[in-house]
């Protein structure tokens, strides 16, 4: 037997819908009967949502408050590495600048009897080739090619590479590509330092060489003068060497006067 299919609802299950919009009302009327009542039910239900909204704000605070003081930590010691570098450079031609001094007072006058001679710079980058100067002496006091000039009594900073009569033209150790026989003061060992201009020098030595940060290294003679002290090592891990950078500690550039070896010949 066929039975006839009864028809479907023409509408579907409202008591969800009903029961939101009860639910709606009687928020309403209990928030204008019972107003307070209303406030603290909500108030007990939102601080725990502020308190974890003020704690994750907190954390991110003070996450970005460690890093900007680790940036600036990292900076401000940085900073203090450098300037103790500087401080180091300079004090180991302190006692030379004081002996230059009383030189320049002592020995204006020129005096034969020194195997010295003090002359005035002349000219000096960039109006004399780079890393030279011209100077004040010549053939006539004394100077020949190759005589020692210096800046210091205990630092030298390179050799007569041309003279006239009366003037003479400095080659500084530190010129480009040029190549110049040290020794380290420390330990004794020789190696050649390679000229980058401007008072400064570079040196490759294997990765466990004995070279340290600081270190002075010197003319190779029976006096010890210093041609340049160590300011920056570079040291590449995927590399079997590392590069030591150089430079003459005081500022060659800034001196009126230079003592010059004199031929006594």
């Amino acid at each position: 037997m066929n039975y006839p299919l009864r028809n479907k609802p023409k509408h579907p299950n409202r008591a969800p819908i009903i029961s939101v919009v009860v639910l709606f009302l009687i928020f309403c009327l209990s928030g204008f009967l019972f107003p307070n009542t209303l406030r603290s039910g909500l108030y007990s239900l939102s601080r725990p949502l502020w308190f974890l909204g003020g704690g994750v704000s907190s954390s991110f605070s003070k996450v970005k408050e460690f890093f900007v003081f680790r940036n600036n930590l990292i900076s401000r010691n940085l900073s203090l590495e450098d300037q103790v570098m500087h401080l180091e450079l300079k004090q180991v031609d302190y006692e030379t600048l004081q002996k230059e001094n009383q030189d320049l007072k002592s020995q204006l006058g020129r005096s034969d009897s020194s195997s010295h001679i003090i002359s005035r710079v002349l000219s000096r980058p960039p109006q004399s080739p780079y890393d030279t100067f011209v100077i004040d002496v010549g053939l006539s006091d004394g100077v020949t090619v190759g005589s020692k000039v210096y800046i210091s009594d205990s630092i030298i900073i390179g050799l007569v590479a041309e003279v006239t009569p009366h003037t003479s033209l400095v080659q500084l150790f530190s010129t480009g590509n040029r190549k110049q026989e040290s020794t380290l003061l420390r330990t004794g060992a020789s190696f050649v330092l390679e000229g980058l201009g401007g008072a400064n020098f570079k040196l490759d030595v294997p990765k466990d060489a004995d070279v340290l940060w600081g270190d002075v290294f010197v003319y190779p003679s029976l006096s010890s003068s210093v041609i340049s002290a160590v300011y920056y090592i570079d040291t590449n891990s995927q590399s079997a060497f590392k590069t030591i950078y150089l430079r003459t500690p005081i500022n060659v550039f800034s001196s009126q006067w230079v003592f010059v070896e004199k031929n006594n010949g």
